[in-house]
Parts: structure tokens; C-alpha cells; sequence
């Protein structure tokens, strides 16, 4: 599982970097150049995050960034930094500014300091629950709106800050690829604070409410005024609004069998919907 929360950082790690930089780190990235150099062949696993930061202040020297993403409170993460660092000093001769930003479950207990004879090493370690939804949640980034399901809701409930971030995503200025793949990511991500089943709860609710009254063929039904007619228009309607749900549940990668529990419907009626709207 902590795979698919991975392949979501890295996907979108471009795009955080800047604004995590300026507002959780303090710094300002001014050009970042790229780490050509492949240093999978030396380490056991590729840097999250490796660039070169040069500063447009020429007093101001440069310097390494490297940034790791961990959804594991990893016991032994100072020994694997510690690793990069001495691995980058030697290959650049420059500093290297060492960043964990840890997004698992509560606070991350991980040793960041080493103290050795001939060693005085650490790294900053980030939780993200230190930081306030809103802080996130304000951005008009969609990879770093869907952070906010992350970090500190206050006195705010789950239910209402996926709300709150769902209704975001669907006002920012991004065409429907985009959209359809944050609302996916948040899926994913909502896992990590035990938060799937009030995501879909919402997300069902705001996309895909469905008012009886309105649907053409229940009108129809009413105005024959036969409970025949009426019971045809509840039944089509029914089934229009659960077509919609497993076609959006679908998407976000829920499976055939959670679908009909959820809906209480049949696996078949799942699987006829989805093989119609192949």
C-alpha cells in the first residue's frame, strides 16, 4: 500500500516542491538545475527529491536539496540520509540540505540526529499533521490542495474537510484529466488517515445526488397517477443514480464486490453497467 501513496508523491513532486519549499521550509528556490547523475547505482533507492538550488543572489552559495516522502515512521531512516549525504558531499562538494516530510499515521517518532565520536549528523524531519488543512487547502495548486486531507482539521470533522477539498478541486481553473486524477489521488490518500468510506460517502453525495422528483421518468409516472406508473419511474430512477455511483466508485478504483455491498445491488448489475459504459 505504501506504494501507490509513493507513486502519488512522485508524480506530483515537481509541483510541490515550490510551494511546500516557501511555506513549510522557508526557502526560496530561486532555479533549481537537474541531478543528471543516476545515484541508483550506488544506493539501494532513488532520491525522492534531488536537485541543484542556485540562487539569483550571487552572496548566496549553492547548495544540494534533497527531499525524502515517508509513509513508514522508518526506525532506521537517519542510517539511510546519512548514506545520501555522505554519498552527494562526495560527488558535488557542496551542502546538502537534508528534508523527511513524513505523512503517515500521527507523528513520526524516527531517530533524525546521529551522534557518533567522529559523527554530528541529522536531517529535518516534517510531519505534515503539524500543519493546518487550511494552510493547504488555500493553495490553488490541485497537488497540494488534496494535502490538506494530510495534515492538522482542528476542530473540524473528516467528513467536512473532504467536503471542503472535494469543493475545491471542482471550482479550481483545471480541465476534467486533471480533476478526475486529484480526486483519484485523494482516494488513495485518504487511506492513510483511515478516511475511504467518508470520501466516498461525499463524493457521492456532491457529484452524483440524485433528486427523485426531478428525473423525467419518474415525473411521467405521476402525472398517469397509477402506482404502476409511479413504481417504473422510482425503479428507473433508482437505477439511473446507482449507475452513476458504480461508474464513479468504478474510477476510483473500487472493486466489483465493494461496489454492490456498498450499493446493495448485485455484482451482476455492477458488472453490466461497467461492461455498457466500457
Amino acid at each position: 500500500m505504501a506504494q501507490k501513496y509513493d507513486k502519488i508523491f512522485k508524480e506530483n513532486i515537481e509541483e510541490l516542491i515550490l510551494p511546500l519549499a516557501k511555506k513549510v521550509l522557508d526557502l526560496n528556490l530561486d532555479n533549481l538545475e537537474e541531478i543528471k547523475d543516476d545515484l541508483q547505482t550506488t544506493l539501494e533507492r532513488k532520491p525522492d527529491f534531488l536537485k541543484k538550488v542556485i540562487s539569483k543572489n550571487k552572496n548566496e552559495k549553492e547548495y544540494i536539496l534533497h527531499i525524502e516522502f515517508q509513509t513508514v515512521d522508518e526506525p532506521k531512516m537517519v542510517y539511510r540520509m546519512l548514506e545520501y549525504y555522505g554519498i552527494l558531499t562526495r560527488k558535488y562538494e557542496l551542502e546538502i540540505r537534508q528534508y523527511v516530510f513524513y505523512i503517515g499515521k500521527g507523528k513520526a517518532m524516527m531517530v533524525y540526529k546521529l551522534n557518533h565520536q567522529n559523527i554530528d549528523f541529522k536531517f529535518e524531519l516534517i510531519n505534515i499533521q503539524d500543519f493546518y488543512y487550511q494552510d493547504f487547502l488555500n493553495s490553488d495548486k490541485p497537488e497540494e490542495v488534496i494535502l490538506s486531507i494530510l495534515a492538522d482539521f482542528g476542530k473540524q470533522n473528516a467528513q467536512e474537510v473532504i467536503e471542503q477539498v472535494l469543493q475545491k478541486l471542482k471550482y479550481l481553473p483545471i480541465d476534467n484529466l486533471k480533476y478526475r486524477k486529484s480526486v483519484i489521488q485523494l482516494d488513495v490518500l485518504s487511506n492513510l488517515r483511515d478516511f475511504q468510506r467518508q470520501f466516498i460517502n461525499q463524493l457521492l453525495a456532491m457529484a452524483f445526488t440524485y433528486n427523485m422528483e426531478t428525473d423525467l421518468r419518474y415525473q411521467e409516472g405521476e402525472k398517469v397517477g397509477e402506482k404502476r406508473g409511479e413504481k417504473r419511474g422510482e425503479k428507473k430512477g433508482e437505477e439511473k443514480a446507482n449507475t452513476k455511483a458504480i461508474l464513479v466508485l468504478s474510477k476510483i478504483g473500487t472493486s466489483n464486490e465493494q461496489i454492490a455491498q456498498y450499493l446493495d445491488v448485485s455484482i451482476d448489475f455492477v458488472e453490466t453497467v461497467l461492461r455498457e459504459n466500457k
